[in-house]
């Protein structure tokens, strides 16, 4: 393939053709088109984003969230930075595609090819080849990019680390004490759990726990236990530990 010596005629109409694409003309489509500054739910920052881009980054935020799942200001920050670098990913690989996609109209008429995929393929490597620069400024930030998201994804696994060992503890904790409280026949603020009632939560170690859902979990470890009793002995109904078992159950 090579490159057709453009007529004079040929340049005149492209230029033409050019300057039809000048944006939008009406008022309603500038104001479709116009760029709005938005204040930022988390960060409290003002975004410049059209619309339609404020919508799907709404979407895409929220969907993140759901998945990587912060508790509290400063793992939402870190959640918010990892959310916003994909971001920038996706729209670091979307103006690739564009360029592309641009280079392929500007060298639409140059390109000789036998086919529509040859000359597709002909004005891509044109492209490549004559804003090489971009392409490889373009891969050298997705890569930067790329290293802030393991970067923070590694300090946001580590912060919930933490803070789920530290809550399973205190959850532990609230547990032995309703068990002890229930066992000893002592009310739950008589050991240490200051609440009016079991419909109430309780703080402990600064996590906030229900004591219903304390209470049911208590109820199912103490049936799955009993499962897995009957489990080793092998669902044998006439065996004296399951026999005793379903007495109990029946007594209740």
């Amino acid at each position: 393939m090579k490159n057709a010596e453009i007529s004079p005629a040929q340049l005149r109409a492209n230029q033409r053709n050019a300057q039809k694409s000048t944006g939008p003309k009406t008022e309603a489509g500038k104001a479709n088109a116009r760029f709005n500054a938005r204040r930022h739910g988390l960060t409290g920052q003002f975004y410049c984003m059209s619309a339609q881009d404020q919508d799907a980054y709404q979407t895409f935020e929220t969907n993140l969230l759901k998945d990587l799942k912060p508790v509290g200001h400063y793992e939402n920050q870190i959640a918010i930075s990892i959310i916003q670098d994909h971001w920038r990913l996706n729209r670091s690989r979307a103006t690739e595609f564009n360029l592309y996609g641009r280079g392929h109209d500007q060298r639409a008429d140059s390109v000789v090819a036998p086919n529509e995929n040859t000359h597709a393929a002909s004005t891509m490597a044109e492209t490549c080849r004559d804003d090489n620069r971009i392409f490889a400024n373009i891969a050298l930030y997705e890569t930067r990019i790329h290293r802030m998201i393991v970067k923070n994804e590694k300090r946001l696994e580590e912060l919930q680390s933490s803070r789920k060992a530290i809550e399973k503890a205190a959850l532990q904790e609230a547990e032995i004490l309703i068990r002890f409280a229930d066992s000893t026949g002592e009310t739950l603020n008589n050991v240490g759990l200051l609440v009016a009632n079991d419909n109430e939560d309780v703080l402990v170690n600064g996590f906030v726990f229900s004591i219903a859902q304390i209470r049911t979990k208590i109820a199912r470890d103490q049936h799955l236990a009993n499962a897995k009793a009957c489990a080793d002995y092998g669902w044998n109904r006439n065996h004296p530990a399951i026999k005793r078992y379903i007495k109990e159950r029946k007594a209740a």
